[in-house]
């Protein structure tokens, strides 16, 4: 009987289904396990609830996203990221928010799962690439900030996240379970069924995910249009005819809709299909350590519209989008060994894409799916990479990494639209542009003893990059004195990174700063005043009327800040954590702040930690920001006003009734503070519900979740 779960019973009640999954699982459980549970001792006792990540590495942090976190769990990528120091998100809604790393995000913050690169296909950016991307079914996220790596794509000024899944040959035939649900305020309900089976010759993992939520609540009450519905299935398929090969065959599908607060359309569809090709061979010789080769396939089929989560006022019209992005892509590593102390990682990587769009101002009268699809644009990309590590003695090491890309992009717009009534001839139509661009990075780190029991780790980085610009800044916008944008220049980023690391028994420090120069900044401008009809010939305008709309332009720009994240364990079951980050940027063109950064923030948190159960309390404190350029900002979002600053308090526990369950529990906005982020978008005027400046963070929330590990 206990066997059997009623997955119609989760998604009515998935509180109750988290104790029923918890009892069940401890019924099939000896005594003589719960035994060895009881027996732990201290120094085997592991953080249950994350609240932070401590860095370990020069700007580098690594992280289980199977642990359970607070704030509450998270959905989607973005979600995860915000409780790591140094990433802020921008709130549109429920789910599907847009994470920037030290206040820039888009494609200079790039997205790779398992080696492919992610990329959206809304050209509103409803749904960035960590959209796609669902946390708890990776085994290991890794943050690499600022340009401090060549061997994950091109473009990536603020840095990279890596998410990956394990990929060792085990020794024995296993299985392997992780399953998790989650209710939380808000109706919301999430599952994880992650399952493998591993033998030496041949392993297959398969996992499914699904999340749900109703419109929440913000701390006044006031109810927020943000109800969504998400679900992804993945197989992997993998040969080990050795230790040293191991061949891989990958699938991915997922869907999902989603309300948002920001704007006058939702997500009624967001389907992707992923498939992956990767073959690995170690051990080659003595100077060529391992071969790594991938390809993959990506399609994103996006509907956004006015009438499927919202309802239609009697003055409006049904109207629909429908947009398509078709990503194919590869990479080619080799890992040499020249030397003891030397490793070289060279390669080649490249991809193509194609995005398409299809759309009806009244889906009564003339039904998109009637209509055939159009391309905009097509971009491709070709880059060679090399990252060299030499270990110059035990507690000294040089890393450096270059690399070039060929980049091209085809304007196949007939058309460019003004309005959604009017339309002119697009100026660059069927041109090609094609750009080489370079990038590069050189870094010292230096480590030595500091007392007894702890380690100390030095480094300084310089890094510059050149980022083509994206779709969403070179097709989706158009410029100061054109209708198109083909011509803006490429961004041209060089920075500065130092900071310092002491690892102890007791005292966890790492501090970090950082400094750049921006040519080029691509900037992105709403309301800005440009003639109605431009001529064709001279750029001038040819009439009296004007007109107000969106553009992206270059400016030059800097930007610096800190990072500081520390941890002490003040007694033998107690720890506290404290982190701090500030950011800060001047747009020099204009003579005025860089728009879109997030205030100072600081965490504290007081942890009590036994083997069996754990207890804590998070207060996030968030200063005021008035350093704004309103109407100005990147492709996520612009500057609308000044913030005040907030106080969240959040508290959690957790319980290990036996080895391989573990429940956990949590209040966030313990007092329902009413805040937003700073840099999150502004709300919509929507039917039925309350307009707020800024789309504004959950009030109190309540969630239980129930881990089973196998």
């Amino acid at each position: 009987m206990h066997q059997r779960i009623n997955m119609k019973l989760f998604l009515k009640n998935p509180l109750s289904l988290a104790l029923v999954a918890c009892c069940t699982f401890s019924t099939n459980l000896s005594a003589e396990e719960i035994k060895k549970t009881e027996s732990l001792k201290d120094n085997e006792m592991e953080q249950m609830v994350v609240t932070g990540v401590k860095t370990e590495l020069p700007l580098n942090l690594v992280t289980d996203p199977k642990k359970p976190r607070q704030p509450l769990p998270a959905n989607d990528g973005a979600d995860y990221l915000k409780t790591i120091p140094g990433f802020s998100v921008v709130r549109k809604g429920g789910t599907s928010g847009d994470p920037l790393l030290r206040g820039m995000g888009g494609s200079r913050l790039g997205m790779v799962v398992d080696g492919e690169t992610l990329a959206g296909g809304c050209p509103s950016r409803m749904d960035p690439p960590t959209a796609y991307i669902f946390p708890e079914s990776m085994d290991e996220i890794e943050v690499i900030k600022g340009p401090q790596s060549v061997l994950y794509g091109p473009g990536n000024s603020a840095g990279v996240v890596v998410f990956t899944q394990q990929q060792e040959r085990p020794t024995e035939n296993e299985w392997n379970m992780h399953t998790s649900l989650l209710g939380a305020s808000a109706e919301r309900r999430d599952g994880l069924f992650d399952v493998s089976y591993n033998s030496p010759l041949l392993s297959i993992r398969s996992s499914s995910t699904s999340a749900s939520a109703d419109n929440y609540e913000d701390g006044d009450g006031n109810e927020v249009h943000s109800n969504y519905e998400r679900w992804s299935s993945q197989v992997t398929l993998a040969w080990t005819p050795n230790d040293d090969t191991r061949v891989e065959i990958d699938t991915a599908f997922s869907d999902a809709e989603a309300a948002y607060a920001d704007r006058g359309v939702d997500g009624s569809k967001f389907a992707r299909e992923s498939y992956k090709a990767k073959y690995t061979r170690s051990n080659i010789s003595s100077w060529l350590e391992s071969m790594e080769l991938q390809a993959y396939y990506n399609y994103i089929d996006h509907i956004m519209d006015n009438y499927s989560l919202r309802e239609l006022s009697s003055t409006s019209t049904p109207m629909a989008m429908n947009l398509d992005s078709e990503t194919t892509g590869f990479k080619l590593t080799l890992v040499f060994t020249p030397l003891e102390d030397v490793e070289l990682t060279s390669g080649i990587d490249g991809r193509d894409n194609r995005h398409t769009s299809r759309s009806t101002m009244n889906q009564s009268a003339m039904d998109y799916r009637d209509m055939d699809r159009e391309a905009d644009a097509e971009f491709s990309q070709l880059g060679l990479f090399s990252e060299a590590s030499w270990q110059v003695a035990d507690n000294q090491r040089w890393i450096a990494g270059t690399r070039i890309d060929d980049w091209e992009v085809k304007d196949l717009r007939d058309s460019i639209s003004l309005s959604m009534m009017s339309s002119v001839d697009n100026p660059t139509a069927g041109e090609t542009r094609s750009e080489l661009l370079s990038s590069g990075f050189l870094r010292y780190e230096y480590g030595f003893e500091s007392g007894r029991n702890s380690s100390t780790t030095l480094f300084a980085g310089l890094g510059y990059t050149e980022r083509f610009p994206d779709y969403w800044e070179v097709i989706a916008r158009e410029i100061e004195d054109s209708y198109s944008a083909l011509d803006i220049e490429s961004e041209k980023t060089t920075q500065l990174d130092i900071g310092y690391i002491l690892s102890g028994k007791k005292l966890s420090v790492s501090i970090s700063g950082f400094v750049n120069e921006i040519d080029d900044y691509l900037m992105i401008e709403t309301d800005y005043e440009k003639a109605a009809v431009l001529s064709s010939m001279s750029g001038m305008d040819s009439s009296v009327d004007t007109r107000n709309t969106t553009i992206v332009r270059n400016i030059q720009a800097r930007s610096w800040g800190l990072e500081f994240d520390s941890s002490y364990q003040l007694a033998e079951r107690w720890r506290t954590e404290f982190t701090l980050t500030s950011v800060r940027g001047a747009n020099e063109t204009d003579g005025a702040t860089l728009s879109q950064l997030p205030p100072l923030e600081g965490r504290a948190g007081l942890y009590y930690e036994q083997p069996q159960w754990s207890a804590g309390i998070l207060w996030r404190a968030i200063a005021s920001q008035d350093r704004v350029d309103i109407g100005k900002g990147n492709i996520i979002g612009q500057d609308i006003g000044s913030t005040d600053s907030a106080n969240v308090v959040s508290i959690n526990a957790a319980w290990k009734p036996i080895s391989k369950v573990l429940i956990t529990a949590g209040i966030d906005n313990l007092f329902d503070e009413t805040y937003a982020e700073h840099i999150s978008r502004s709300g919509a005027d929507i039917a039925g519900f309350e307009q707020l400046t800024r789309v504004n963070e959950p009030g109190r929330t309540f969630w239980l979740k129930t881990i089973y590990r196998l």
